[in-house]
């Protein structure tokens, strides 16, 4: 049984009022006749259900060794570092208002977050998962951990770059790091069942979550950053998510993301402005910074649509 939710961190009016007429209708406005939609069923995996679909373990609470990230071996002794990467735009305030959003439709029950690098954001969404009493809800890490262009291209002329990135083997040690990062929060106050890996491309991720039917209602994408890439995860993961559900990003300040961004909301939203609308949202990542974060919400319900 979910644990009673606590005082959340803040208030969502800035957020959550941008919604209010979808929320309060549970329904999209519709004119005119659109086709119907049937809807897949909605499944929300559990933390121990993800676990052993993707690596055939069975977590047993009693025994670390179950646990993949209990049990990282950390073969290149690489420390927990929470201070390096300066990119970590996803504060908690922010985190708190978005769950605000989908708390009325239940959520969040099954977080992805696309492109996690060394974890400090899917630590962060746990931290206030713990905060607000839903230690249950799995977040699923999909990342290759391989380093992203700029960190292959300027590591060792781009001192800013250089102090965050680590070669050993003829391969970065993101998946280390990130690994290292996770089990030293969980040996300190993070609950065990929230934070997975999946170290796969966005695009495998996606297909992946298809095959296996999961329906996330909260999708952090933080990936590509590239024009089109964006475009295209974008694509992918909003055809995954629940309807009602909320599709996020930072950085929306970088012409790339910013392009497909809008790209992807005006190409849907010509289509099906009618029946299926997306309502949109820009916002800053706290008050006094510079950096934006993008926010799509798919429509709660529309006319045509029917549940299977």
């Amino acid at each position: 049984m979910r644990a009673p939710r606590k005082r959340p961190l803040v208030t969502a009016v800035f957020l959550a009022a941008t919604f209010s007429s979808v929320l309060a209708s549970g329904t999209a406005a519709t004119d005119g006749e659109p086709s119907t939609t049937v809807l897949p069923p909605v499944v929300f995996p559990t933390f121990k259900e993800l676990h052993s679909k993707l690596f055939g373990i069975d977590v047993d609470d009693s025994n670390n060794d179950t646990h993949v990230v209990a049990s990282f071996s950390n073969p290149y002794d690489i420390r927990p570092n929470f201070n390096n990467y300066p990119h970590s735009n996803l504060l908690p305030a922010m985190i708190a208002s978005i769950f605000d959003i989908v708390a009325p439709i239940g959520g969040p029950r099954f977080i992805v977050e696309v492109g996690s690098l060394h974890g400090h954001s899917a630590i962060q969404m746990a931290t206030v998962l713990d905060y607000i009493g839903l230690e249950g809800v799995p977040i699923l890490c999909i990342d290759p951990f391989t380093g992203d262009t700029n960190m292959w291209a300027a590591w060792q002329t781009d001192a800013a770059v250089g102090k965050w990135v680590k070669l050993r083997d003829g391969r970065m040690t993101v998946f280390d790091q990130f690994m290292a990062n996770v089990q030293f929060a969980m040996t300190r106050t993070l609950t065990p069942h929230h934070v997975l890996p999946f170290q796969a491309t966005s695009t495998v991720g996606a297909r992946w979550l298809k095959q296996m039917g999961y329906t996330p209602d909260l999708i952090f994408l933080d990936s590509a950053h590239e024009e089109g890439e964006t475009f295209l995860e974008i694509s992918m993961y909003f055809d995954l998510l629940l309807p009602g559900g909320i599709l996020f990003g930072d950085d929306y300040g970088w012409p790339a993301v910013k392009h497909d961004v809008n790209k992807f909301v005006e190409q849907h939203n010509a289509r099906h402005m009618v029946d299926n609308p997306i309502d949109f949202q820009i916002t800053r990542a706290k008050e006094g910074v510079s950096n934006m974060l993008w926010i799509m919400r798919k429509a709660i319900q529309w006319k045509g649509q029917t549940e299977r």
